[in-house]
């Protein structure tokens, strides 16, 4: 929250972009349910690593509650963040998961990716709001994709 506050103050003082990407693990219930907690504890830190190997060392990335990761990045505008929030993406789907225990090959793993940019003078809960609905829309269209706040804006006018 105190990350949030000051790289908020920051943008708004230097004219600067601030975006941030919200990640959902696609059917994370089912490894849990199907494979165990220590399987899914592995997802977790897994996706975790492919967003701390892709986001820039003043980029902050964070586990956001259950499946779900978080990471704001200051000074990137909208297109900069789909741009990371894609090889993220990428990276997952390309991914290859074996069960320690057994050396099993596990179903792949994908996730969704909501994306949207500060706006001058909202509050940052309604930045993540507009990120959770974008998240929510990547889902809806099967998972697996990056939804931004732009293509929300679309899908609420069509």
């Amino acid at each position: 929250d105190e990350f949030f506050r000051k790289t908020q103050i920051a943008a708004m003082e230097n004219g600067e972009p601030l975006s941030i990407l919200l990640i959902d693990i696609d059917h994370f219930k089912q490894f849990n349910d199907n494979f165990g907690h220590a399987v899914g504890d592995q997802v977790l830190r897994l996706v975790a690593k492919a967003l701390r190997d892709r986001v820039r060392d003043i980029d902050l990335p964070a586990r956001y509650g259950g499946e779900e990761l978080i990471a704001v990045l200051p000074g990137a505008d909208l297109a900069a963040c789909t741009a990371v929030a894609e090889r993220i993406r990428r990276s997952m789907a390309e991914c290859q998961i074996t069960r320690r225990s057994t050396g099993e090959i596990l179903p792949g793993i994908t996730v969704s990716i909501g994306v949207g940019q500060f706006q001058f003078g909202e509050a940052m809960a309604d930045l993540i709001d507009r990120c959770d609905r974008a998240l929510y829309l990547a889902k809806k269209s099967g998972r697996n994709r990056v939804v931004s706040e732009n293509e929300l804006n679309q899908e609420m006018a069509g």
